[in-house]
């Protein structure tokens, strides 16, 4: 993230916010995503829920390319430690 850190995260956690309402990815596996990711679970579950959902939203039709663009660095960023699950749910 090279630009100012909560002007970032929160166009990451409106992006989020979108993908966890529904409709992009679509499917029961994304659906129980969004239902740990509305749970009190652990660190490891909610990485793993929210990493799915947007690795699903990547690979969907009709999610759009510029939207696509926003959710690479999301991942990269997650994967990196650099946000955390809880700042973008």
């Amino acid at each position: 993230m090279t630009e100012d850190p909560r002007k970032a995260i929160n166009e990451h956690r409106r992006l989020v916010q979108r993908i966890l309402a529904g409709g992009i990815p679509e499917g029961r596996d994304f659906d129980a995503c969004r239902a740990v990711l509305q749970t009190d679970c652990n660190d490891e579950a909610a990485f793993a829920a929210l990493s799915l959902l947007l690795q699903g939203a990547l690979a969907d039709p009709f999610f759009g390319i510029d939207e696509t663009q926003q959710v690479v660095p999301i991942l990269k960023a997650l994967a990196r430690g650099e946000v955390g699950v809880r700042e973008l749910v």
